[in-house]
């Protein structure tokens, strides 16, 4: 069984010939777990300015009104066991996209305003409101051939702002996949992409810079995967690269991954994984922090019928710097999803590994440690509502340097057709850095509406 991380912090499973996909979007190196990889994937947050809410009463009131809602809700809707309320089909409100030939073209146009107490991240006492206007177009054409596939997905966030044009920033991606079915038993499936985005102010190294960070990135991977018996194997090469743009390009650097995974079921219900994962990171202008990483990684796959399902691995990993010496320690990655009722679905996820950054403050090797909970209720078959915490902390091995951070947010989506949907977030974003090498501490509110138009 694997499991796929969505944006939104959800879990899904993938039927066993897809897996490798999921299995490959997820890994390489940094890509599923690192800083800058949630910033490939996600535009910079809409902020909520202006004024300053107070989140732990809202979020308060918000957790009751799922406790209120739940009982009255189970009685009155049909729906599935064991699938995640974000993951669960509505055939009434999705959209149906238009079909070409072999090829089923999905589009939207998505549409928000937001606005933000403290725009550049600065600490408390200099913070900077502002209004942020975003369009974002989105399409994926997808084969839906009985064996083989192909997918080519594209988008992009036009950003503007009322106040401080500076900060206007265009980003852009395109990916394109493909899976080649050998048999019944082995696929192979290779990954295209590129992408010019945006280091979003809230990045706890991002520089004090005029204007914002800009930079391009490409990625390309193969991954190979077979099943016999109970036993399924999956190995996967991929290459990352790093392009800034400016006096930023000192960052410029280069990732190769190679990954093995061994799937075995104990029960149809319980299996054990093993995973190991080398990778190699060069930095163009900065060889210093070149360095080496093993991680070696087992743990267990559980399905719980309609009660839970995830997954748990702990290990070891080690990074090896040219200059910097080592760093090793305790490994953790893990997911679980419970359904706590058919309409409420529970999502806890926990991570710990080594990483490095070439920022406006440091570029030294960290240690990073990230935890949290989302939850989200059906309270109507159209109407979702959600609540989610993260939290962590990054410690530096080099220098006195100690980063607490948090995100907080909570929202809710409105599913008018299959046409139009609307959502509602305000999220909250806290680090607290420490020690003799601190760098800055700030809260940032943010408030965002939107609509979405989907083809």
């Amino acid at each position: 069984m694997i499991l796929s991380k969505h944006a939104g912090g959800s879990v899904k499973t993938f039927p066993p010939q897809v897996q490798h996909v999921a299995f490959m979007m997820n890994s390489g190196g940094r890509c599923a777990q690192s800083r800058r990889s949630r910033l490939a994937s996600q535009a910079a947050p809409a902020c909520a300015g202006g004024f300053i809410l107070r989140f732990h009463r809202v979020l308060s009131v918000f957790a009751a009104s799922l406790i209120a809602f739940a009982p009255l809700q189970v009685a009155a809707q049909e729906v599935e066991d064991s699938v995640s309320v974000r993951d669960r089909p509505r055939p009434e409100y999705d959209p149906l996209g238009t079909r070409l030939g072999g090829f089923n073209l999905n589009a939207e146009l998505n549409l928000g305003v937001a606005s933000t107490d403290n725009l550049f991240a600065e600490p408390s006492g200099a913070e900077d409101d502002d209004m942020i206007y975003t369009v974002r177009p989105w399409a994926r054409l997808a084969s839906g051939w009985s064996r083989h596939a192909l997918s080519v997905e594209g988008g992009a966030a036009f950003k503007s702002h009322a106040d401080f044009s500076s900060e206007d920033a265009d980003t852009h991606f395109i990916r394109g996949v493909g899976r080649l079915d050998v048999g019944s038993s082995t696929s192979v499936t290779g990954v295209l992409g590129f992408a010019h985005e945006v280091e979003p102010r809230t990045d706890p190294d991002s520089p004090l810079t005029p204007d914002p960070v800009e930079y391009d990135r490409n990625d390309m991977s193969v991954a190979v995967a077979h099943t016999f018996n109970r036993f399924r194997i999956s190995a996967e090469a991929a290459q990352s690269e790093y392009d800034f743009e400016g006096l930023q390009d000192f960052r410029d650097n280069d990732e190769t991954v190679l990954r093995g995974r061994l799937e075995a079921e104990v029960t149809p219900r319980l299996g054990v994984v093993f995973q190991a994962t080398h990778d190699e990171r060069d930095y163009d202008n900065a060889p210093v922090l070149n360095s080496e990483g093993q991680t070696y990684m087992a743990g267990v796959t559980f399905n719980l019928t309609d009660l839970m399902r995830g997954e748990l691995t702990v290990g070891q990993f080690e990074r090896d710097y040219d200059a910097l010496g080592t760093t090793d320690g305790l490994a953790v990655a893990g997911e679980l999803e419970w359904y706590v009722t058919r309409l409420t679905t529970l999502t806890f996820n926990a991570d710990r590994n080594a990483e490095d950054v070439v920022g406006g403050a440091t570029g030294l090797p960290y240690v990073e440690t990230r935890y949290g909970a989302r939850v989200d209720h059906e309270l109507l078959r159209n109407v979702i509502l959600t609540a989610s915490l993260q939290a962590g902390q990054r410690e530096y091995d080099v220098i006195d340097r100690e980063d607490e951070f948090s995100y907080a947010e909570i929202g809710a989506d409105y599913l008018l057709n299959r046409r139009v949907a609307l959502e509602a977030r305000y999220r909250r974003d806290e680090v607290e850095s420490s020690g003799a090498a601190a760098y800055r501490d700030y809260e940032v509110n943010t408030l965002s509406l939107g609509v979405s138009l989907r083809l």
